[in-house]
């Protein structure tokens, strides 16, 4: 359908975009780039340029199961070593994925990896709000509300289907979500941050 790949190729532009700004720690950088893959695959099988709906399917699930919970890990400890060291943040995504994949895939459990991707995103809320950071918080709020729709199988006919408002609640709310003012850590070849004083 043209308006999912229209949708998902807004959500992959934003997810990348927000994937290469240094000025983010790892965490969120690895976290977004995750979240442009399944994106990107939905572009390509919606527009029919290079229909993988198994592929689709089995990164939409690592994102929810893996790439939202290490958002929430940012977000609640941005200055965690999951957040910011390379090393870290590679063991974090590949325990979530593998577990995800044996509960969602072998155990046939689909419901995990949506549980998964709210409870994160209702965790990141929290924080937020605890943060009193009202634009950030806006971020899951809009993630939350797209999510529920694309469940309750709402529409806009004849221009949006559910998944297109999945896809727009995502990309606005991980705009809203990701730390534009403020400068994380770089990261060292290493892949630790390099604390400055103060």
């Amino acid at each position: 359908m043209l308006s999912l790949a229209l949708t998902d190729a807004l959500l992959c532009g934003v997810a990348a975009w927000l994937a290469s700004r240094p000025q983010f720690s790892i965490g969120y950088r690895m976290a977004f780039g995750l979240l442009a893959l399944p994106a990107l695959l939905g572009f390509l099988r919606f527009s029919g340029l290079y229909p993988l709906e198994g592929w689709h399917q089995l990164f939409s699930a690592m994102g929810a199961s893996a790439a939202l919970p290490l958002l929430a890990v940012c977000v609640l400890a941005p200055d965690s070593a999951v957040a910011r060291r390379r090393q870290f943040t590679l063991i974090f995504l590949g325990a979530a994925m593998l577990l995800g994949l044996l509960i969602s895939g072998l155990g046939k459990l689909r419901i995990y990896d949506q549980a998964a991707g709210l409870v994160s995103m209702a965790l990141m809320l929290w924080a937020l709000f605890k943060a009193k950071d009202g634009r950030r918080a806006l971020g899951p709020v809009l993630m939350v509300l797209g999510s529920l729709l694309f469940v309750a199988k709402m529409s806009v006919p004849p221009w949006l289907v559910p998944g297109d408002l999945l896809h727009l609640g995502m990309a606005a709310g991980l705009l809203l979500l990701a730390p534009m003012g403020q400068a994380p850590e770089p990261v060292s070849a290493e892949g630790g941050g390099a604390r400055s004083g103060g």
